[in-house]
Parts: C-alpha cells; structure tokens; sequence
C-alpha cells in the first residue's frame, strides 16, 4: 500500500512537506488534524496520533491492518555467495525490525493486536531468524 491509499481513506488531509501529511484520526472524534502520516523512501507508511491512538486502532478503523503500512518484499536483484543479494536483506530486516517495533510499541501500551497483526509479527520475526540462519546458520 501506497500514503496515497491511506490518505484516501482520511479526512482534512493536508500536505506539511514532501511525503509527509496530517489528518484527522479516524480511530477517534477527531475536530482537528491529531494524524501525522510519514511515507519514507522505501514505501513505509508511518503514523501517529498525537491524541494517543495506537497505530493498529488507526488502521483498523479504515479497514486496514499494520501490513498495509509496509511495502512488499523486495525482489533479489544479484546473488551474493549466500545466494541472496546483501543490499536486499539490509532492507528486509529494516522493514521487519520496523513491524516489530510497532507491534511492541502496542504491545507496550497495552493495546490488544489483531489476528492478522499478530501474525503479521510472526511473520517478521520468522523473516529476521531466516535471514541470521542464512548467513551464521542454525546454531546462532
């Protein structure tokens, strides 16, 4: 998903600057813009409501879920020895130690994740043991 899918779903939107945007929250009775909406170079959607919402209370009440907020997976581009490309897993760990520390960050405030996030948390900590077992292998 794409800034531009999430604005969509907001109200009161206005730009403050390239990629970046504030809003009216949706996941509560919003007067004015409390919504600061990040999109970074690799597709990453960052948000955060200075009224206190959780991002996954923010998402959910548009219909989405904190995986909506990242870019797909990379494609490999050359294979190194390991048969991956480096560049290519820098950024993966990056994107899932970033669903990680959302997640936690819920966590934390003791909000309750969805189903789908908490798989989605999964999922990234499964992608970040692979990818230290691809390069150290198992006994790391």
């Amino acid at each position: 998903m794409t800034a531009a899918a999430l604005l969509a779903k907001l109200k009161r939107v206005r730009s403050t600057g390239q990629g970046r945007w504030m809003a009216c929250c949706p996941a509560h009775p919003d007067k004015s813009p409390s919504l600061s909406i990040l999109e970074l170079d690799d597709g990453t959607v960052l948000i955060k409501c200075f009224a206190g919402c959780g991002a996954a209370d923010v998402v959910e009440s548009v219909g989405l879920s904190l995986a909506d907020l990242f870019p797909e997976r990379p494609t490999q581009r050359g294979a190194s020895r390991y048969g991956f490309h480096p560049g290519d897993t820098l950024k993966l760990l990056k994107r899932e130690s970033r669903i990680i520390a959302v997640g936690a960050s819920d966590i934390a405030e003791g909000r309750r994740l969805s189903s789908a996030d908490a798989d989605r948390l999964a999922l990234a900590a499964s992608r970040i043991r692979d990818a230290v077992e691809a390069v150290y292998g198992r006994r790391h």
